[in-house]
């Protein structure tokens, strides 16, 4: 599981395009934080995997409130069939407010894996290989994450260029993939210390996000 994020900690700099990894950070380099891109209302779907639960989620980011944001979640139980649904908020540190108790157990599996990256990954991180993304502590361990690999990662709904950002203790390497602009990872495949599969889940359809893609944007 993605442990907690250190504070205060220096990054080195890299630089090039974002698939090299060079010695300084260029002026031009992109960022990525949580969050980003929820101004363009876009509709990301997850299948995620974790502990016995096998579900959709689907979320329909919608329009802010003070420091608030609107969010209608669907869930589909793949296992059971149950379809769920409620439009809630999501604070600041995108933390889910008001979830009824039907949605409970889903929400706290979402928080557990999509949405742990915000204990991990505070203020924004630059979009180069080899750039330092912070530390997570996992037991004993506290590993640094890095940016690792900069690919076109093909999805259901198509390809999206997107940067690995992983870390290993021993032989175990976790991963998680982002994409500028998409404002949650958009894969991530996680273990335990002792090999098992803690989590895995993985962005199935990405809709009304006009700068990822522009034909779905109105002329």
């Amino acid at each position: 599981m993605l442990g907690a994020a250190a504070i205060g900690l220096s990054f080195p700099f890299w630089g090039g395009v974002p698939g090299s990894e060079q010695n300084i950070i260029p002026r031009f380099a992109s960022q990525w934080y949580v969050g980003k891109g929820t101004e363009e209302q876009p509709t990301l779907q997850y299948l995620v995997h974790y502990q016995d639960k096998e579900f959709l989620a689907k979320m329909h980011f919608l329009e802010k409130t003070g420091d608030n944001e609107k969010i209608n979640l669907v869930v589909d139980d793949k296992k059971t069939g149950q379809h769920l649904e409620q439009e809630l908020e999501i604070g600041q540190a995108f933390v889910f407010i008001g979830v009824n108790d039907d949605l409970k157990p889903y929400v706290q599996a979402l928080d557990k894996s999509v949405f742990s990256v915000r204990d991990t990954l505070t203020g924004p991180k630059y979009l180069v290989v080899g750039a330092e993304w912070g530390t997570t502590f996992v037991g004993k361990f506290n590993p640094k994450l890095k940016a690792t690999e900069y690919t076109d990662t093909k999805f259901e709904f198509g390809k999206l260029k997107t940067f690995t950002i992983s870390y290993k203790i021993n032989e175990i390497e976790n991963k998680l993939w982002v994409a500028d602009n998409i404002p949650l990872p958009v894969k991530a495949l996680y273990y335990n210390l002792d090999g098992t599969v803690d989590y895995s889940y993985e962005l199935v359809s990405l809709e009304g996000n006009c700068k990822i893609f522009p034909q779905n944007c109105k002329s």
